[in-house]
């Protein structure tokens, strides 16, 4: 969950460049402007060990409720869906027998998290309807007291998966404001501080010599660090477009491999490495109406994007007279 290795070697780097400056306050004091802009650095900096530490915070806590709480809900739902096969095969309905089956704790174990509520309900709407029109034969094998107290373990499941969410989405803010609000500013601080370089190197030419080494160790992790990344939602309800949302370069360079790339389980695109230029490319998920949008790279940057997906209308129907 912590900072990957680029902006790991990133931040190391800064480190050295504040030591530098801090072991060296004479260099520094040259200039006023020269060392003005080393408090702004300095600011900046702190503002990067700040997302770093959040990006390094731990989801153990959370991880552990929401897997606890899953395992409970697939235990008293996979007890219902037993029940309710038994029931199916009392009234033969094979329809029934066959749902019941499927629904089994190792198939509600190995659901994935973001359709796990939803399946669990779905036993809810099946198995519900006989109790009202049944009542007498449900009564052996499963009765509304009993739905409804799956239904309520679905529901603690659901807050905790929202609290890991909320503790995920926190982790992962801080990773992309570092890359999309740090790395640009503190580039812009050391840019500023090169404009002195030639003029301090007459009297500090070694201070001036370690500067730069750390500045072309920082061009040569900035040059992996360059194209786009995203976020994904459903412009309903805010909620992360889940692996399936997907963003395809149209206009790339042949090459082996296509550029495409999909979203995590945050609706999340990682960093695609793209050359510097101007792409199109086309934001898409299962149901939604594809995103065109254009993407301008610059070298060593990284564009951003917040895409909020909106669902395909289904056509309107005239009624038969």
């Amino acid at each position: 969950m912590a900072f990957n290795d680029k902006s790991t070697a990133r931040l190391n780097q800064y480190g050295e460049l504040a030591l530098l400056l801090n072991n060296n306050p004479d260099p520094v004091a040259m200039n006023d402007a020269f060392a003005g802009r080393k408090i702004l650095f300095d600011g900046s900096l702190k503002t990067c060990y700040d997302y770093r530490d959040t990006a390094n915070g731990s989801t153990k806590g959370f991880t552990k409720a929401k897997n606890t709480n899953k395992k409970t809900t697939s235990k008293s739902a996979s007890a219902v869906t037993g029940k309710g096969n038994s029931y199916a095969i009392t009234i033969n309905d094979t329809d029934l027998a066959g749902k019941m089956t499927a629904w089994s704790q190792g198939a509600l174990n190995y659901t994935n998290d973001p359709d796990f509520a939803g399946v669990i309900q779905k036993i809810y709407d099946e198995l519900n309807p006989f109790v009202t029109s049944d009542p007498t034969g449900t009564a052996p094998y499963f009765t509304t007291p009993i739905l409804d107290a799956v239904i309520k373990s679905k529901n603690i499941y659901v807050t905790s998966l929202g609290q890991f969410k909320s503790a995920v989405g926190i982790i992962n803010t801080a990773k992309g404001n570092f890359v999309a609000l740090s790395i640009p500013e503190m580039d812009t601080h050391i840019k500023f501080m090169q404009g002195f370089l030639t003029d301090i190197a007459v009297k500090y030419p070694d201070f001036v010599t370690q500067f730069k080494a750390i500045v072309q160790k920082l061009s040569i992790i900035g040059k992996r660090n360059q194209g786009m990344s995203a976020v994904m939602t459903y412009a309903a309800d805010d909620k992360p477009i889940n692996t399936v949302g997907e963003f395809l370069i149209t206009n790339y360079p042949a090459i082996k491999h296509p550029k495409i790339i999909h979203t995590n389980t945050n609706g999340i695109i990682d960093l695609l490495q793209l050359k510097v230029g101007t792409w199109d490319g086309i934001f898409s998920a299962k149901g939604c109406i594809d995103q065109p949008v254009t993407v301008t790279v610059k070298a060593k940057k990284v564009t951003h994007f917040i895409i909020s997906m909106v669902a395909i209308t289904p056509p309107e129907t005239t009624p038969t007279v």
